[in-house]
C-alpha cells in the first residue's frame, strides 16, 4: 500500500508539474504575441485610401504570402520586418512604393511583375538545397524605392542533442528548454542567396536558449 501510495503522489506530482508548465508556456505565448503586437502598432505607417486598398488586394490575390510595408534603410532592417511574417513567403514593400502603385496602374503593373519575378524564383530554391531545405523557415523578398529587389532566407536548426532527448522522453517534452540555432541571410539574387544558405556553418553560430519569452538573437550574414 505504501509503494501504491507513493506512486499515486508521484503520478500526482508529474501532472502537476506537466499543468503548471502549460499555463507557463500560455503565459509566455500571449507575452509574446502582446510585444509582437506593440511592435508592429509602433512600426505601421500611415496610407492613403487607395494604398490600403491596393494592399487589400495583394493580400487577396496571393494568399500565401505576407506583406509587410514599411520604412527601411538596410538589408538588416529589412531582414527584420520581413522575419514577422508568418506565410510560406514574405514581401517587403517601401510605403511610397505602395503610394505610387495605387496611385498609377502603370507603376503597379510593373512592381507587381517584380514580385512575381521574384517570388517565382524562391519557389524552386528549397529543391535546390537537399538535406538543408528543412533549415529554411522563412522566405522573402523586400523592393525598395528604385524598384531594387533584395532577398531574403531565416534558418533554423534544433540541437540534436536535444532532439534525442525529447525523442526519449515525453516528460522532457514538458520540462526541457527550447534550445536552437538561428541565423538569417540576405542577397541581392537568388543565386546568391542559394551560396549564402548553402555556405551556413552552423559550428560558427551559437545557440539560442528560450529563457524569456521573446528572446531572440540575430546573426544576419
Amino acid at each position: 500500500m505504501n509503494k501504491i501510495g507513493e506512486y499515486g503522489r508521484y503520478q500526482n506530482q508529474y501532472y502537476e508539474n506537466a499543468r503548471l508548465k502549460q499555463k507557463e508556456t500560455a503565459k509566455e505565448q500571449k507575452t509574446k504575441e502582446t510585444k509582437t503586437d506593440k511592435a508592429v502598432k509602433k512600426d505601421s505607417v500611415e496610407l492613403s485610401e487607395k494604398a490600403k486598398d491596393l494592399l487589400s488586394e495583394l493580400k487577396k490575390k496571393y494568399g500565401n504570402m505576407d506583406f509587410i510595408v514599411a520604412d527601411y534603410n538596410s538589408d538588416e532592417e529589412a531582414a527584420s520586418y520581413l522575419s514577422r511574417g508568418t506565410k510560406e513567403y514574405s514581401v517587403l514593400i517601401d510605403p511610397d512604393t505602395l503610394e505610387e502603385m495605387a496611385a498609377d496602374q502603370e507603376t503597379k503593373d510593373k512592381y507587381i511583375g517584380l514580385i512575381d519575378d521574384a517570388t517565382a524564383k524562391l519557389s524552386g530554391i528549397k529543391d535546390q538545397l537537399g538535406d538543408r531545405k528543412e533549415e529554411v523557415t522563412r522566405l522573402g523578398v523586400s523592393i525598395g524605392k528604385d524598384g531594387t529587389v533584395s532577398y531574403f532566407a531565416e534558418l533554423e536548426k534544433a540541437n540534436e542533442k536535444q532532439k534525442e532527448r525529447l525523442e526519449k522522453s515525453k516528460e522532457d517534452k514538458l520540462n526541457e528548454k527550447k534550445s536552437e540555432k538561428k541565423t538569417r541571410v540576405t542577397a541581392g539574387s537568388v543565386e546568391e542567396l542559394l551560396e549564402k544558405i548553402k555556405s551556413v556553418d552552423w559550428e560558427q553560430i551559437p545557440e539560442e536558449k528560450e529563457e524569456k519569452a521573446g528572446s531572440r538573437i540575430d546573426f544576419c550574414i
